[in-house]
């Protein structure tokens, strides 16, 4: 063998291996190693460590991009541009066992996908990170709120900054960090549930010092210095086996009784939506439907028989990425189904929440504050004008907030629609609304009203975060005060001199004290009326964040919910969901 320790790497990507694992069951069974192009294994020791390297390759072959076809249609057949290449990339696996633990180091971009993710640590690298790092050498993270409808946040400094620079909320779910070791500024460590190490100058990793790294990695994995240090990160911890096999139970029921109301499917890892679709098979090209987006509703195509749903199912059967820039399923980013899911669940005291794969239990402090919170919202009684609007569309056999909005302006006439208004914020595209209805009460004050049906989590924490963001809108944009005012002139309203008095023309003038923002959810007047405890957790405290953020930086003292009472009609013609293929 040659003198290892001549050779130098600068970066590596490791995963760590539950406790008793062996090198054979690192592996996934499903991703077929052994037929890979050039296949090799080879066992060697380094010191006291074990190790396994195993080598191979993969193809691949494209031809003309759709671009390019395009094109070919009207140029003459003589001349038509013909593009083939073939390529083959080399990857690698190296498994090596210090201490009695397994760590995986992947190389090339097929690699990763041929380990047994559930033979691996979740978190070994953000927790590894945070331990070794603190929070005062941050350079990147990615974060996730935690709502049905996710959002990923990611965030970058030009220089290694602290926590608070990078204003991470207590609501978000930290799920990516990139920082220098402390004292060592020539090395990054960065990752969630892989640690990538990267190291500039001249320190580059030996075989001695990749031996030495691991064990360190492997102690600091275990320490518990990140609590302090990002307090956000605690308030999402794995459940245990047996609650983790109760709250599989209970997302089996819910989805083979197609409830979809507290579901959602998204990749776990942010994608450009403009770069790629998705499919649910990897077969030849015309036989995979392909998806813009992705709805819960379609695993009702995936699985017919609701019988065959299973978490080992869920987990056997991926999601693909689709590269329209390519035309093709790319194999090699797929994920488990069950990895896609999103729900969140009570049992008894306890809240977790399915995300990524796994799932967590809300921190019982975090939760706490969110309920304290709920205590404190000012809630309302409906306003009897407003009860009992039939919201009902016979056409479209839908109920719809529409219905409900024009219905408001037609009872009062001094009221503004915006639903659907197309206004502009800044440079960006004419679609924004402000609100549902603006309304000029008896008492001078203006009132805005955003009006959402109390169906789902989603529906609901898109009230809050719509709310959020348009009243900031209106007191910090001017292009966008400008439009609301334009849209109140061209509005028949008989009033509408008397709004524009009161909404200034200069962003400085006007305060967010003087008005009253409205959240209204129009529930089924045949049941009960919802409790504001009721609303799913993760739109309480999208509600507290909004509601934080309004009254401590934009001034609002008065927001109001109200859950008000309206006709629906149960159609018993279901419109089938329409996808883009």
């Amino acid at each position: 063998m040659a003198e290892a320790t001549e050779a130098e790497i600068a970066q590596i990507t490791f995963y760590l291996a539950k406790e008793d694992t062996i090198f054979d069951n690192i592996l996934d069974d499903e991703a077929g190693l052994d037929s890979k192009l050039a296949i090799r294994r080879t066992d060697f020791e380094v010191d006291d460590a074990e190790c396994r390297f195993i080598y191979f390759e993969t193809y691949s072959a494209r031809t003309n991009p759709p671009w390019m076809d395009f094109v070919n249609e009207k140029v003459d057949a003589a001349a038509t541009f013909v593009f083939a290449d073939a390529s083959r990339s080399p990857n690698g696996i190296l498994l090596l066992k210090t201490e009695d633990r397994i760590f995986a180091a992947v190389f090339g971009r097929s690699a990763a996908s041929c380990l047994n993710r559930k033979m691996l640590e979740p978190d070994f690298g953000i927790k590894t990170a945070m331990n070794m790092c603190g929070n005062e050498e941050i350079r990147q993270t990615r974060t996730q709120s935690n709502a049905i409808t996710p959002t990923h946040i990611d965030r970058q400094a030009s220089r290694p900054s602290d926590s608070f620079v990078f204003g991470l909320s207590e609501a978000e779910d930290l799920r990516y960090i990139s920082a220098h070791i402390k004292g060592q500024k020539n090395t990054t460590l960065q990752g969630r549930d892989n640690l990538t190490v990267k190291v500039i100058g001249e320190e580059k990793l030996t075989w001695d010092r990749l031996i030495a790294q691991c064990q360190t990695f492997r102690e600091r994995f275990q320490a518990r210095d990140y609590i302090e240090l990002f307090p956000n990160y605690r308030n999402f911890q794995p459940a245990t086996e047996a609650e983790t096999e109760t709250l599989n139970g209970l997302l089996l029921e819910t989805l083979k009784s197609r409830d979809y109301s507290r579901i959602d499917l998204c990749i776990p890892e942010f994608l450009s939506s403009e770069e790629y679709g998705f499919s649910y098979t990897n077969k030849r090209q015309r036989e995979n439907r392909i998806f813009s987006f992705l709805n819960a509703s379609q695993l009702e195509e995936v699985f017919k028989n609701p019988d065959d749903l299973t978490i080992d199912s869920l987990e056997r059967r991926k999601i693909f990425a689709y590269s329209p820039a390519e035309d093709r399923v790319l194999g090699y980013m797929r994920w488990p189904i069950f990895d896609c899911l999103v729900y969140e669940h009570a049992i008894d005291d306890d809240y977790f929440v399915l995300s990524s794969g796994r799932w967590t239990k809300v921190d019982p402090e975090f939760h706490q504050s969110i309920v304290d919170f709920m205590v404190k919202v000012r809630e309302e009684d409906a306003e009897p004008w407003c009860c009992e609007v039939d919201i009902s569309d016979d056409v479209a056999k839908q109920n719809t907030e529409a219905n409900f909005n024009n219905k408001i302006v037609e009872l009062r006439p001094n009221t503004i629609l915006f639903d659907r208004a197309k206004l502009r914020i800044g440079t960006g595209r004419k679609d924004k609304e402000f609100c549902d209805v603006l309304e000029l009460c008896p008492d001078g004050r203006i009132r805005i009203i955003n009006v959402k049906k109390y169906k789902d989590a989603a529906s609901i924490s898109y009230l809050f975060s719509q709310a959020k963001f348009y009243c900031e809108a209106f007191l910090n944009d001017d292009t966008f005060l400008a439009e609301i005012r334009a849209h109140i002139d061209n509005s028949a309203c008989p009033v509408k001199a008397d709004y524009l008095a009161y909404i200034k023309p200069a962003i400085e003038d006007n305060h967010g004290r003087d008005y009253t923002l409205c959240l209204w959810l129009l529930f089924n007047k045949a049941e009960p009326k919802p409790e504001k405890n009721n609303i799913p957790l993760i739109s309480q405290y999208e509600l507290k964040l909004m509601h934080d953020h309004l009254r401590r930086i934009c001034k609002f003292q008065d927001i109001v919910i109200r859950f008000v009472p309206v006709k629906v009609t149960r159609y018993t013609q279901a419109k089938k969901n329409k996808q883009a293929a």
